[in-house]
């Protein structure tokens, strides 16, 4: 509770909840603790924070009395639920807005008392400007320190209204057991000071499941039900010996009833209490199909992250070493994208099957949403066993799938946290675990790696970068350099790349290798891929008005922005705003993306191409792409990795490589770039090869806008 309110501020969405919480389910001993701390937290803030209780007005009366029953502050909720003004409630005695319903008389003798150490709750009945009568659940806290208290009501009329009807069909319903038998009727009566027996047990209901007024009379309660389930209808008959009409559930073989006792009066004494049950299984099996649907997973009916989050705090008071390993499937998004969330759902249910097949007996799985798994090792595991675990979970991960007629793979990154090792509390085991989860990029994925402290600073650095990065575009803090792209026969300019820098105003440069992933996961990369398209149209404009010889300039975009219905839209939308001529753009995308969902992708290219735009695959030959998917590419260009460029002087694989590329480039009517030349004699191979273009250092590395200008030619003008 004392997370509720950090400095000055409530967190109103638990305030909320907690209000839920309580207005769906009877007060038990842990509602009524947290009301109560809410309650002694709040008292401070009363009059330098009340905006705070007004904000809780909306869900919940708060009302302060002093000790003689004063209303020193009143919210809205209950001078509406009155049919007052709220400066009309305040500064009168709370005990007249009671009515004189017996309910009352416990809480007048509370107030009579005055315990300090003493929190009451129930239910009070009170009446309003209207005569009209309503009811609240009032949980009332005494502030010793105050000298005063705090009240707290949830209005529960409807639901008393609802009861009195409940009460009334259950009395009709007696009527008709008692005439017709059809349901279950029984009499109960005193032996002893704690003894009671039945004098009836009758009814079709009492029939079916085995007890009757012979099976019954003259047995004791635990000879009928045992001593557990007597001493529970024992506490239910005492009260109704005291004059109490009540209502409960209970169960019996499975089955699940609901019961009204009504005491039986004899002139001033109670001779019998007599009792009317119906048969309530349905509706409390319904309830419990509802919870179980709160705390688990429906596609895969594995506990959800509130259950994980419910359960772990009992498990690690009753297990020694609890241990977590946190499993996340690696670029499931693209499974999706490129075959639909029906053959998403397909491979979570199969990658829950293959995590729950080796599992230790006794240890279970989560699915916490997404991709992502929690495994919960209860048992007593040594790091090594721990260890074999988790790269069995990721070898069985590993395994091909054959789905939609087409075999995938699909690989997973797993962080370990143990308690008591690396964390004291179920939180912060979880985000440990989550921590060493997301180690496992930074090294690699398809990974395992249990938690260190030192991976906290990787992952609040990575946390402070994510926010940073949120702010950068419009702080002016990326930029683009501009690598040109030159004709391999005349050694002049054709073109240029951008390339998005950032320049952080603390941190100094922060390489795209950094930051550009990090986009791509958080999904900030729509955002950085939309900039970059557009200052390189505008800067690519403003040179072409400045007279230099127009160039065309490539930009890189990302998976996520070719597989857009709207891309092609939003490339039109650009170029009408910088000015551009669309024959002066060029758009480059990853060979391994234009794998993803390959049949938007090609409508989408289309769409770039019917507008003018070149396109180029980049990256060639580090991807999957087959020849007869190649061939439907509308593209101009295709970019050799540099990674082959590099190798072709002394590895002959590579050199052929590179040989077959500029071939089928040839065969395809494309135009060949090669990346990543960075001396005479690659430049030299390439030229006898056959390449049209090239990028690398041995020309220019990228340059800022200023000294790329300088690069371009002028146009000549003529008087």
């Amino acid at each position: 509770m004392n997370k509720l309110i950090k400095s000055t501020e409530i967190d109103m969405d638990n305030i909320f909840q907690l209000y839920h919480t309580l207005k769906s389910h009877p007060l038990d001993d842990t509602s009524r603790k947290l009301v109560e701390d809410l309650g002694r937290i709040l008292v401070p803030y009363i009059h330098t924070q009340q905006h705070l209780l007004r904000s809780l007005s909306h869900v919940m009366c708060v009302l302060m009395l002093d000790e003689d029953g004063t209303i020193l502050y009143s919210d809205d909720y209950f001078a509406n639920l009155a049919s007052y003004e709220s400066s009309q409630v305040q500064n009168n005695n709370f005990e007249q807005f009671l009515t004189n319903a017996d309910d009352n008389d416990i809480f007048r003798n509370y107030w009579r008392e005055k315990n300090e150490d003493e929190v009451f709750d129930g239910d009070l009945s009170f009446i309003g400007k209207k005569q009209v009568p309503f009811w609240m659940r009032t949980i009332m806290v005494p502030l010793s320190d105050e000298a005063s208290y705090m009240m707290f009501g949830m209005d529960i009329t409807s639901q008393k209204q609802e009861e009195a009807k409940q009460l009334e069909r259950a009395h009709r319903d007696y009527s008709r057991t008692v005439q017709s038998l059809v349901n279950l009727v029984f009499k109960v009566e005193r032996r002893g000071s704690d003894d009671f027996g039945y004098t009836l047990f009758e009814g079709k209901l009492a029939e079916d499941i085995g007890l009757t007024t012979d099976t019954v009379q003259n047995r004791s309660l635990e000879d009928i039900f045992g001593k557990s389930k007597a001493l529970f209808y024992q506490t239910k008959y005492e009260r109704g010996f005291q004059g109490e009409v009540l209502s409960y559930k209970h169960s019996y073989q499975d089955r699940y009833f609901y019961t009204t006792l009504s005491p039986v009066m004899q002139g001033s004494k109670i001779a019998e209490v007599i009792g009317s049950s119906i048969e309530i299984t349905s509706y409390e099996e319904a309830e419990h199909r509802i919870e179980h649907m709160a705390s688990h997973d429906p596609l895969t009916d594995l506990p959800n992250r509130g259950k994980l989050q419910a359960d772990l705090p009992t498990l690690l008071k009753k297990h020694e070493k609890v241990t977590l390993m946190f499993c996340n499937l690696d670029r499931f998004k693209y499974i999706n994208d490129a075959m639909g969330y029906i053959a998403g759902d397909q491979v979570i249910k199969l990658m829950a099957k293959r995590i729950e097949s080796i599992l230790p007996k006794g240890d279970m799985l989560y699915r916490l949403g997404g991709d992502e798994f929690m495994v919960c090792l209860l048992n007593d595991h040594s790091s090594e066993d721990i260890a074999k675990l988790g790269q069995s979970v990721l070898r069985e991960i590993s395994n091909p799938i054959r789905i939609m007629g087409k075999q995938i793979f699909i690989t997973a990154r797993i962080g370990v946290a143990r308690h008591p090792t690396d964390c004291s509390r179920a939180d912060e085991l979880i985000g440990c675990a989550n921590v060493a989860m997301h180690y496992c990029k930074q090294n690699g994925r398809h990974n395992f790696l249990f938690y260190t402290p030192d991976m906290n600073q990787y992952h609040d650095y990575r946390i402070t970068i994510e926010g940073d990065l949120r702010e950068a575009i419009s702080r002016n803090e990326l930029h683009l350099n501009y690598q040109p792209k030159v004709n391999v026969k005349t050694g002049f300019i054709s073109g240029m790349e951008a390339l998005v820098r950032w320049n952080h105003p603390e941190k100094g440069f922060i390489s795209p290798g950094e930051f550009i992933p990090l986009a791509e996961e958080t999904g900030l990369i729509t955002q950085v891929d939309e900039w970059v398209l557009k200052e390189a149209c505008r800067q690519n404009q403003e040179w072409i008005e400045d007279g230099y010889a127009p160039e065309r300039v490539a930009v890189n975009v990302s998976a996520n922005e070719i597989q857009r219905t709207d891309f092609a839209d939003k490339v039109r939308r650009i170029l009408d705003e910088t000015g551009l001529a669309p024959q002066f753009l060029e758009i480059e995308v990853t060979e391994n993306s234009v794998m993803q969902n390959t049949d938007q992708c090609i409508r989408t290219m289309q769409d770039l191409k019917a507008l003018g735009v070149s396109l180029s695959i980049d990256d060639f030959g580090t991807g999957y792409s087959s020849l007869s998917y190649l061939r439907k590419f509308p593209i101009h260009y295709l970019k050799i990795d540099q990674a082959f460029i590099k190798g072709v002087l002394h590895d002959p694989s590579d050199s052929e490589i590179v040989k077959v590329m500029i071939q089928l480039a040839e065969a395809f009517k494309l135009e060949v770039i090669a990346e990543g030349v960075e001396n005479e004699e690659v430049l030299h191979f390439l030229r006898e090869n056959g390449c049209d273009y090239y990028q690398g250092y041995y020309f220019s590395k990228p340059l800022p806008p200023e000294e790329m200008e300088k690069s371009l030619v002028k146009k000549q003008s003529y008087s």
